[in-house]
């Protein structure tokens, strides 16, 4: 490859890809509908990057890299066959970056993002020089990928892409496997299995690739799954686990635990992420350094230093006395788990819920309908497509009337009016929550500079938080 260009490159994971690839001496472009933060920050590190396609962007190009939600037909999709250019999806990208580095591939339906990001802090407190490429920010990048000249990759997998299962690793870390990214009975593919059980092979695939497996022993189904792999280990906190969580304790902001490791070893652990689900993320990422060959018990203690990664659990701040949270969460499991620690607070708990994507909200509504009502109010904003052609019959006002039902406060509102309705309402002791993978951030932001909500050019780039405390439960 001498010059690689990227459609959609404002995508977190397209620029992850694209700033590595330049790294490594190739000549990088790329092109995206949206300008924003994202776009200018790949220019200003010397990306030339264009609005909008046009397969005049393709002059003097050898590959062009594409995601799932491009067409095959698009025109500069077909431009480039025509030219002879090859074309590829951003996962046999990452495919191709495992061939030149030890992949540490982490993936799952929930927590990949924050346990990626714990096994990088590992990776870089070894000072073994590790490249790292996340699906989100990481504080102590300056971006959400590294280049490195060291052996091994530590990279975030996105299983809602089926062709993850073809990468190659030195270890596969499995978080867990949930119905989601399945589309079911509908037709769309993008982003999508077409049932739990071609998610479940692709999983099984995966880690049949890899040189060694970890997976989480406490999730039901999946030591069925992976455990036949020749060289695989389980952690969690069963007592077969290989790598086992115990003495877990909590002490302000601090978690504490000890990980029981193979040959009776045993680690300290200290984290200062919220969210009891992080143990484990902690264990999966400990795991995967002591099973590439990291002397674990001296770099256990950088965990003290994660904050966790973009947009998990990520405090905007307090106006007027309550407090401003977002968070990821799409999926049923990772809402409901967000707003059960939310009410081990003691605060009122008002959730602005972004349904993502029409396939997923289709399919999962009454199962969201059941996690929302843990909120002590819901506000249900408009279902963030993500390029999908709505469904009939599912809506916003669907969730609503169902919450309702439930004898949970609900209300239909979009982003701005959400916003303004809040900044009439708060009172001391609210915990309000922005949950949703699209642009639902937007109402955390505009309750804390106290502005109207406006259009954002890059609904994709939250501007930093301040107060930054973040944790993960999940992907979408």
């Amino acid at each position: 490859m001498n010059h690689v260009h990227f459609m959609g490159i404002g995508g977190v994971s397209m620029q992850g890809l694209a700033r590595w690839w330049k790294a490594d001496g190739i000549t990088v472009s790329g092109c995206d509908l949206h300008d924003g933060p994202a776009l200018t920050s790949l220019r200003a590190a010397g990306i030339r990057v264009a609005l909008g396609h046009d397969p005049r962007h393709l002059d003097g190009v050898d590959t062009l890299v594409t995601t799932m939600a491009v067409p095959s037909d698009h025109p500069e999709v077909l431009r480039a066959h025509e030219l002879g250019i090859r074309v590829v999806k951003r996962i046999e990208l990452l495919a191709e970056l495992f061939t030149r580095r030890a992949g540490i591939g982490v993936t799952g339906s929930h927590g990949k993002s924050t346990t990626t990001g714990m096994a990088a802090t590992l990776f870089l407190a070894a000072d073994v020089d590790p490249s790292i490429l996340l699906g989100a920010s990481l504080p102590s990048l300056e971006h959400n990928m590294r280049f490195g000249v060291g052996r091994h990759v530590v990279a975030e997998v996105d299983e809602s892409d089926p062709g993850f299962a073809t990468l190659r690793s030195e270890v596969a870390v499995v978080t867990n496997l949930s119905d989601d990214h399945v589309a079911g009975e509908h037709e769309e593919r993008r982003n999508y299995h077409a049932t739990f059980e071609d998610l479940s092979a692709a999983a099984v695939r995966f880690a049949s690739l890899a040189d060694h497996v970890l997976y989480n022993g406490d999730w039901p189904g999946l030591p069925e799954l992976l455990s036949a792999h020749p060289s695989s280990a389980s952690f969690g906190h069963g007592a077969g686990s290989d790598y086992r969580v115990a003495s877990v304790t909590r002490a302000g902001s601090e978690t504490r635990f000890d990980l029981h490791l193979p040959a009776g070893r045993v680690v300290a652990v200290t984290l200062v992420v919220p969210l009891s689900h992080n143990v484990l993320n902690a264990a999966a990422a400990l795991a995967a350094a002591d099973v590439a060959g990291l002397d674990v018990e001296a770099i256990a203690p950088a965990l003290t230093t994660f904050g966790g990664v973009g947009r998990r659990w990520q405090r905007w701040g307090n106006v007027r006395g309550a407090e401003i949270v977002d968070d990821y969460a799409v999926h049923p499991t990772e809402v409901r788990a967000i707003l059960v620690a939310a009410r081990e607070t003691g605060r009122r708990v008002r959730a602005v819920i972004q349904p993502h994507r029409w396939v997923r909200t289709a399919r999962h509504w009454p199962a969201l309908v059941e996690a929302a009502a843990l909120a002590d109010e819901v506000i249900v904003v408009d279902i963030y497509g993500a390029g999908e052609r709505a469904i009939p019959g599912i809506s916003p006002e669907l969730i609503v009337e169902r919450l309702r039902e439930r004898q949970c406060p609900a209300s239909r509102h979009t982003l701005a009016s959400a916003a303004t309705y809040l900044e009439e309402t708060l009172r001391d002791g609210d915990l309000v929550l922005t949950l949703g993978a699209g642009d639902v951030w937007r109402v955390a932001e505009a309750l804390m500079h106290d502005v109207p909500l406006t259009a954002a050019p890059d609904a994709r780039t939250p501007a930093r938080a301040v107060g930054v405390e973040t944790s993960d439960v999940g992907r979408a």
